[in-house]
């Protein structure tokens, strides 16, 4: 029995004050004491807003309080987004609100040009008699990117079948966020080492990322300048895709390599004291063309022309440098042809080592054996004419 009293007792507790919260939440609502101000913004047209374009604030004033409000106002403040151009009516003024009744007023608004994406609050400052509070309304705004970029080469000499670095800075100098960026080299011989483009997810106004490519050269492009082709892609926030050409200027440079293709000695064997002539045939076997060209003989125990200038020599192209030598001495002699030449890349030379073996001079050797043939000829003749007078 003390029991069921006792719930009893509980459950009308509960129930009183369930009752006091709703009253005062009512209360709440519509005080009788006092009226309350409260603002909302309708709408937004267009929403969301764009750099240097125009929009409307439709902004509603409410007296949710008990009594009649009084001396009632609203004014902008100014704001480093929005500069505003006119009202429909003017709320800076003081007015009345009766109880449960609203207001409305159409605000006019210009996006200054050069705000970047995002979200922008419009505030009010709003006076009912001595109270001040403000309200603020956020507007979405969504620019427009602009991406730029530029390149510095790395390297000083890029070759065919080379490797180069060049340093991008890709730059969004608009008001919106880019994304899905993608920069492709069109040119034909010019690859991006690995996936042969630049990816970036998403860039942001004023934002600059920097970049260290490396690109592979083709065999087949030809020494000389070059043009480097790229197609630069991107969307803004509202997927819109935007297209940019631009190209990068580069010199390939020459890159000679020569080769002695052969040595011709005459005679041979090379007889001391006599003439040599010895031919020295240059072939450039690299890309480009090798200037300057000289051939150079060092040697011991030779005596005579030491140089000879072939000038330039094409891709591809052959070219022989003639010396006539005398040697004085008999023996096994060292000889040296040294090669030097000038590339886009600078000076550079080859050198062989060749032996020489140069023999006597064996000629009085055979004018001996003629004489003394001569002078047997002579006694066989003499015989056979001694032989013939006795007859």
């Amino acid at each position: 029995m003390r029991r069921m009293k006792y719930r009893i007792l509980v459950f009308a507790v509960i129930a009183m004050l369930l009752m006091i919260t709703s009253v005062n939440a009512g209360r709440s609502f519509y005080d009788i004491d006092a009226p309350v101000i409260n603002t909302v913004a309708e709408s937004i047209t267009p929403y969301p807003v764009e750099p240097g374009l125009d929009f409307t604030v439709q902004l509603r004033v409410y007296n949710d309080g008990g009594e009649r409000a009084e001396n009632v106002s609203i004014a902008f403040i100014e704001s480093d987004a929005f500069f505003l151009t006119g009202k429909d009516d003017d709320f800076d003024k003081p007015f009345s609100i009766g109880v449960g009744g609203s207001k409305d007023n159409l605000y006019y608004f210009t996006v200054l040009p050069d705000v970047k994406s995002g979200e922008y609050p419009i505030t009010f400052k709003i006076k009912e008699r001595n109270i001040v509070h403000e309200k603020k309304v956020f507007v979405r705004i969504i620019g427009e990117p602009d991406i730029i970029f530029n390149a510095v080469l790395l390297n000083n000499s890029i070759a065919p079948d080379g490797l180069f670095n060049a340093e991008f800075t890709i730059k969004n100098v608009g008001t919106g966020i880019a994304r899905n960026i993608k920069l492709v080299p069109q040119t034909q011989g010019f690859v991006i080492e690995g996936s042969n483009l630049i990816f970036l997810d998403e860039l942001k106004p004023n934002m600059t990322t920097l970049k260290n490519i490396q690109f592979m050269v083709s065999d087949s492009n030809a020494p000389g300048p070059q043009k480097l082709a790229f197609i630069l892609t991107y969307k803004d926030e509202k997927s819109n895709e935007y297209l940019l050409e631009q190209s990068l200027g580069l010199k390939l440079l020459n890159k000679v390599k020569l080769d002695l293709a052969a040595v011709i000695v005459e005679p041979q064997p090379i007889i001391s004291g006599k003439n040599a002539f010895i031919t020295v045939r240059i072939e450039n076997l690299g890309e480009g063309e090798a200037e300057n060209v000289q051939v150079f003989l060092k040697n011991d125990g030779f005596e005579g022309q030491n140089k000879a200038y072939i000038g330039k020599l094409s891709e591809g192209e052959d070219a022989p440098a003639i010396f006539t030598l005398i040697s004085s001495e008999p023996g096994k002699h060292n000889f040296t042809i040294k090669v030097t030449y000038e590339d886009d890349l600078g000076e550079h030379e080859l050198s062989e080592t060749l032996e020489l073996l140069v023999r006597e001079d064996n000629n009085y050797e055979i004018i001996f054996f003629a004489i003394i043939l001569i002078l047997i000829i002579g006694v066989l003749v003499y015989a056979l004419f001694l032989k013939k007078g006795k007859k």
